[in-house]
């Protein structure tokens, strides 16, 4: 099944995972990878385990530095996901990965709402014409509001 994605490209999607630092993109990503099959077991980043996080700096910091690619399988289609940074200091590495995106997540924390560099990424994915869709996070913690959003 793999190989007859890899070889009919209209089945193959580049969907980005974009937003503020701490939202919960390589969380949200871990979770994707676990659900598709990818993953037996969902990585967390406080235990320096998340499958994207891969460099030293990274596991420690428990953020994403660079942007990274994993592949994951639904419905005979191939989806590439893009974990990508969400500090400010790694801005540019986000607007690299949005250049070759057919679409992305932007992903809202509901207890924070929309921050800073949220707004900066949803701009620079405009800017390059990249469909989005909108997922809020962290429902689940006390104060948090989908309208914060």
């Amino acid at each position: 099944m793999a190989q007859d994605v890899l070889t009919d490209l209209t089945k193959v999607r580049n969907i980005g995972i974009m937003a503020h630092i701490d939202a919960g993109k390589t969380t949200t990503t871990e979770r994707v990878l676990f659900y598709t099959g990818v993953n037996r077991k969902m990585g967390e980043t406080h235990d320096g385990a998340s499958t994207t996080d891969w460099m030293e700096q990274e596991k420690e910091r428990g953020i994403t530095i660079t942007s990274a690619a994993v592949t994951s399988f639904w419905n005979g289609n191939q989806i590439n996901i893009i974990d990508t940074p969400g500090h400010v200091d790694f801005t540019v590495e986000v607007e690299r990965s949005l250049r070759v995106l057919d679409g992305a997540v932007a992903v809202f924390d509901g207890k924070e709402g929309v921050e800073p560099q949220s707004e900066t990424v949803w701009r620079q994915a405009t800017t390059y014409g990249v469909p989005r869709i909108c997922y809020v996070n962290k429902l689940d913690r006390t104060g948090a509001s989908f309208d914060y959003c």
